[in-house]
């Protein structure tokens, strides 16, 4: 576990999908860019798969019995949960090592993740880097014709988009288009182009700053979806993949991740999706982007995945429940303190609403905490996080091997 579980529970600053932020000195909590969206009433979903039976207290699962009562006990101990959904897996066994419905929160319940979003946005970047498509040093232009050529803003490369170093985000309490969906991503990503980028900040640069906001990963999404010349299968006339059929293609069909969008799928996907805060999933879904970056077969390059790219920037906006921790391609890096960073192997990317997937390479699993939290559930998520670390931590190093 990365913050102290006493610390944590003494109640961790609020972390927001875009909000929650506290400045480079002074500390204050800054008020909400924007909040998500309304948590509209979450649907079952029509997945046919069975969902497997909770776990009990004693698991045996890939010949290694597990104890979770001191997890699931905490799990049940947390007045602020009442409802969600928590596993517990590694890269190796298929069978969870821990499964556990609180309340009611079933396995295929789909949910708005928030900010949990933004690791989407990290894998098809890395997953179109892998197919030969893009590179993580690629620069704006020509693709997004409309870049500019001069000033720092042209040297912008799909690495700083994706990991809150572009240089935008500046102010995140001004908005954006990435909430306009009937725009179209590449003139949102224009928009933000012209008028998201602080040319009159001090230090300003691409890769200078750490800054954590939307406008950076809208970019990268549109530049992913112009940067793919490839003609959607069966449209008449032809035309490019767009943004969802892109994220199909290299991130949930391989996956078998059969309700999981970009969007509310009570609607039609939109031409300018939210990039940083608009997908919705499932537990079981998520679970298997999770147990994947554990695989390394996924993700064949998990150290440009996972590393620190903010280490030593200056902090223009950073959650303040994240105030240590630095910034990878589309998650957290957690740690203690700035330098532990730098050997740290646990990744994060916890939403508004509490839901919080989290992988650890060192002691060898992913969890998720699956919950839908109308009011704190953006200090709740990471609060019940770094508790259950430390617990799955235990169990795992306490395992007996079956009889």
């Amino acid at each position: 576990m990365w913050l102290a579980a006493g610390a944590a529970m003494a109640g961790a600053a609020a972390f927001a999908a875009q909000g929650g932020f506290g400045g480079n000195g002074g500390g204050e909590a800054r008020p909400m860019v924007q909040l998500p969206p309304a948590a509209p009433a979450a649907k079952a979903s029509t997945s046919a798969a069975s969902a497997p039976a909770a776990a009990s207290l004693s698991a045996t699962v890939g010949g290694y019995t597990y104890d979770w009562t001191a997890l699931q006990s905490a799990i049940d101990a947390d007045t602020e949960v009442d409802n969600g959904y928590f596993i517990v897996g590694n890269a190796s066994d298929p069978d969870y090592l821990f499964a556990y419905e609180k309340g009611s929160f079933g396995i295929d319940r789909v949910t708005p993740l928030a900010s949990a979003s933004k690791w989407f946005a990290g894998a098809l970047g890395m997953r179109m880097v892998q197919a030969g498509i893009a590179t993580l040093d690629d620069p704006m232009r020509p693709p997004l014709a409309f870049w500019t050529t001069i000033g720092t803003k042209k040297d912008v490369q799909l690495k700083h988009a994706l990991s809150m170093t572009s240089g935008f985000n500046a102010s995140p309490l001004v908005g954006g288009c990435q909430l306009l969906p009937a725009m179209t991503l590449y003139n949102c990503a224009k928009s933000i182009h012209d008028l998201r980028y602080d040319i009159l900040r001090p230090g300003n640069a691409p890769g200078a700053q750490y800054s954590y906001g939307p406008h950076g990963l809208q970019v990268a999404a549109a530049y992913l979806e112009a940067k793919d010349i490839s003609i959607a299968p069966g449209t008449s006339p032809a035309r490019q993949r767009n943004f969802h059929e892109l994220f199909a293609q290299h991130v949930t069909t391989p996956l078998g991740m059969t309700s999981t969008t970009w969007y509310d799928p009570a609607g039609s996907a939109p031409t300018n999706p939210w990039v940083a805060g608009g997908a919705y999933s499932t537990p079981r879904d998520y679970a298997k982007l999770l147990r994947a970056f554990l695989g390394g077969s996924f993700i064949t390059d998990m150290t440009s995945f996972t590393q620190q790219r903010t280490a030593g920037l200056p902090r223009v906006f950073v959650p303040a429940s994240a105030g240590n921790w630095e910034y990878a391609l589309g998650s957290f890096v957690e740690c203690d303190t700035p330098s532990a960073c730098a050997t740290s192997k646990i990744n994060s990317s916890p939403g508004a609403y509490g839901w919080t997937g989290w992988i650890d390479r060192e002691t060898g699993y992913y969890a998720l905490i699956a919950t839908e939290i109308s009011s704190g559930g953006d200090r709740k998520g990471v609060e019940l996080e770094q508790v259950m670390q430390d617990l799955i931590e235990d169990a795992i190093a306490n395992r007996t091997p079956a009889p």
